[in-house]
């Protein structure tokens, strides 16, 4: 046997447990239109059904619905402008949003629905009766006096009464949904009147309230205003107090004088200080310059500017040594000193007079600082005094001021008391409820296309729902992107078989498939041989490509298998034979499937000599090879009965069958059991090229075939890929033959009766 690859790709990944991991890789959450589309292809059926299970809905809620008939009355609701308790002279008019909601639901009380029923006497009226909707409503009791609870009566009222706030306005619409059109709009009517009334009767009762509670506050406050003066005026007295007013009180006055005194007595001192500190430092005949020339200084610089100018006539004439011109240079230079002595005095003079101004200044400052401490003192205690005065003055203006305004209140409300008589209210009615024409509901237009939407989106979403549900196999991509295993192709389900579950496989008899047959429909079995220009037939021969292409250096022998019973496995190996035979290849059909065998029954000849002659008897393989109508395929069926068919495919015997096969023939096709009824396959799918694995298309889950799969994986057992079988899609449109059973039975170990083989054989 060929030891050839056993996966086109890398087997699934486990860990040292031996637990598998990532079977399946993430989804693309994203969803092709063409799938979208396909997939609403595939669920019309229940799509169209729930959309006319809609529309029928709608249907019928429209015939058994009583027609409802609607009323309207348009109010005006303005603010009431009698605020009877707003103390405060304010006349700017504010925005309640809450206002028009609020009367929006006072519209709906019960208070204002009991007053329409006894204005228009409703009790026992089979308007206000509670009714039931859509069939029952015929066992409902509506004739009159079948109610006369006043309760149940208004409840009926306030749940068919709907008020509406216009935007943008004070309107307000009223409407009342009855079954009678003249009744819907006297209630509607009765309800505005209804509602005005008891508003209007609500108010001035406040108002008479209002005026006991303003007489009330009145006579109290007069006796607080009162009492409050009186205590402002024993205050002011004992502390002396005539006025806290800052431009009458001399003590604030006085202080504030004090205070800008100061200021100008530090402003002074802060001068003079610094035109002493300059004096001190400047030369003395600066200090002159700055004050003026004084007298005797002035003097003395004209004597001393003569005797110069003598002194330089004279010195040319005379040497400086000559006696005269030496005594005129003594007295310059005795002059020279007097001068110098002279401004020296006069700059200390100045600097004294200057220090004695500085001295003045520190002590006015000293004094008024010490005046205004006292000051301060005394103002602060006047504060203190006057915080209280204030108070009390400030109780005595409040009291005053909410007293005038409760006069003025009084005399408002007495004014809003007369005009009760006269019915003047804020709300009237803009237009009256007319009766209606027609009714508004049922609308059939309305609840067909409602019943139309509905159905189709809950079509929609249950066919979305069963596609996400649906975990199994239809497409190539689905076996490479969930399986990671190569898919050969996929074949669709034919005839009427093709909306039936167990179409292929086990089940019933040639005989009874005879019986119940169609003379003019075609079998899955070999139909590339009986029609083989059908579109299964191609399926096949693009299935036979795909497997001789499978593996490099091709293929001999070939386990075909499935993961259940009912999977096409017998149909697939022997068309798979048929295809190809078309080749010039000679095929060997080898039935191992011991425990429940067909291929003998399908191709129609004897059960006696098989499989298990050659395991068991050593019959040689060439007697037990049977010829079939097929060119080029020929059969070794499995033969008598055996209680051990895992012993006998796993023995030394079947692998020289093996060999010898693979000797004499092109290819070699073993039919085996389901995977998941008995571990035949993978005995003889280790002796093999691989193993064709077969799976329902839209019925086999894709867990199932993963766990085949990783069980294969673990033996050794190469797997050469998936062929999905019985796909029943709308898109194939093939119509060939009709059902082709399984039968229901599961795989068991008991052996079949000899006289079975011999009725079929005889």
């Amino acid at each position: 046997m060929r030891d050839v690859a056993r996966f086109n790709g890398p087997a699934p990944p486990h860990d040292s447990r031996g637990s598998l991991s990532s079977l399946f890789p993430a989804e693309d959450p994203s969803v092709p239109a063409t799938e979208l589309w396909a997939l609403v292809a595939k669920g019309w059926r229940l799509i169209v059904f729930c959309t006319l299970a809609g529309v029928v809905g709608g249907v019928l809620l429209t015939l058994f619905a009583e027609p409802q008939y609607r009323a309207t009355v348009v109010l005006n609701v303005d603010h009431d402008a009698n605020h009877l308790f707003e103390v405060s002279d304010s006349q700017v008019a504010i925005y309640d949003p809450a206002f028009l909601v609020t009367q929006t639901r006072l519209m709906r009380s019960r208070e204002v629905a009991e007053r329409v029923i006894a204005r228009l006497d409703l009790l026992g009226n089979p308007e206000v009766a509670v009714r039931r909707s859509g069939f029952f409503r015929l066992l409902d009791d509506v004739t009159p006096g079948g109610s006369r609870d006043v309760a149940a009566a208004a409840n009926r009222i306030q749940a068919a009464v709907k008020a509406t706030i216009v935007p943008q306005s004070n309107l307000v619409e009223l409407t009342y949904i009855g079954h009678s059109p003249k009744a819907s709009a006297d209630i509607a009517n009765a309800l505005a009147e209804s509602y005005i009334e008891w508003s209007m009767e609500s108010k001035f009762q406040v108002v008479g309230q209002a005026s006991k509670f303003l007489n009330t506050e009145i006579e109290q406050l007069k006796s607080e205003v009162s009492s409050k003066e009186d205590a402002l005026h024993s205050y002011g007295l004992q502390k002396d107090i005539i006025s806290v007013d800052p431009g009458t009180n001399v003590t604030l006055q006085k202080l504030e004088a004090l205070n800008k005194d100061y200021s100008n007595a530090v402003s002074d001192r802060v001068a003079k200080g610094a035109h002493y500190s300059e004096l001190l430092s400047a030369p003395d005949e600066a200090i002159l310059q700055g004050t003026g020339e004084i007298a005797s200084v002035a003097t003395l610089k004209a004597e001393l500017s003569t005797l110069q100018r003598s002194y330089n006539e004279k010195l040319q004439v005379y040497k400086p040594e000559w006696p005269a011109m030496k005594q005129l240079r003594a007295q310059l230079e005795e002059l020279q000193k007097s001068l110098a002595r002279e401004i020296h005095a006069a700059a200390a003079r100045v600097r004294e007079e200057a220090h004695r101004d500085l001295q003045t200044a520190q002590r006015r400052e000293q004094s008024l600082q010490t005046e205004m401490t006292s000051q301060r003192h005394e103002a602060i205690q006047l504060n203190s005094n006057a915080i209280e005065f204030n108070n009390l003055r400030n109780d005595v203006e409040t009291s005053r001021n909410l007293l005038e305004v409760l006069q003025k209140r009084q005399a408002e409300t007495g004014v809003t008391a007369r005009l009760g008589g006269q019915r003047i209210s804020n709300i009237r009615i803009v237009d009256r409820a007319l009766v209606p024409g027609r009714p508004f509901s049922p609308s059939y237009p309305a609840n067909v296309w409602t019943g139309l939407f509905c159905g189709l989106v809950v079509g929609l979403s249950m066919a979305f729902l069963r596609d996400i549900l649906d975990r199994s196999l239809r497409t190539i991509e689905d076996v490479e992107r969930y399986i990671r295993l190569p898919a050969l192709g996929v074949i669709p389900a034919v005839g009427a078989g093709a909306a039936n579950r167990h179409w292929y496989g086990y089940g019933y008899s040639r005989k009874k498939k005879q019986k119940n047959a169609d003379p003019g429909e075609a079998m899955i079995e070999l139909l590339p041989h009986t029609h083989s220009r059908s579109a299964a037939a191609e399926a096949y021969r693009a299935v036979r490509a795909a497997l001789l292409l499978s593996q490099a250096g091709g293929i001999r022998s070939i386990v075909v298998t499935s993961c259940l019973p009912a999977e096409g496995k017998t149909s697939t190996v022997l068309n798979l034979a048929v295809v190809l035979a078309q080749l010039d290849k000679r095929v060997l059909l080898v039935d191992a499937d011991l425990h429940k065998p067909r291929l003998h029954d399908t191709l129609r000849i004897p059960n006696r000599v098989g499989l298990v002659s050659i395991l068991v008897e050593n019959v040689s393989p060439t007697l037990a090879i049977q010829t079939t109508q097929i060119p080029g395929v020929s059969v070794v069926v499995s033969g008598p009965p055996t209680p051990n068919p895992s012993g006998l495919l796993s023995s030394d015997s079947m692998r020289t069958l093996l060999e010898f096969a693979e000797m004499n023939f092109d290819y070699v096709l073993i039919d085996s059991p389901p995977l998941e009824s008995v571990a035949d396959a993978m005995l003889i799918g280790s002796q093999t090229d691989g193993v064709v694995l077969c799976v329902e298309g839209g019925s086999t889950s894709r867990d199932r075939v993963a766990r085949i799969r990783n069980m294969l994986a673990k033996s050794n057992v190469p797997v050469i890929g998936v062929i999905i079988n019985k796909l029943r899609e709308p898109a194939f449109g093939y119509g060939y033959g009709k059902s082709y059973r399984y039968y229901s039975p599961g795989y068991g170990t008991e052996a079949r009766a000899p006289a079975d083989d011999r009725a079929q054989n005889g």
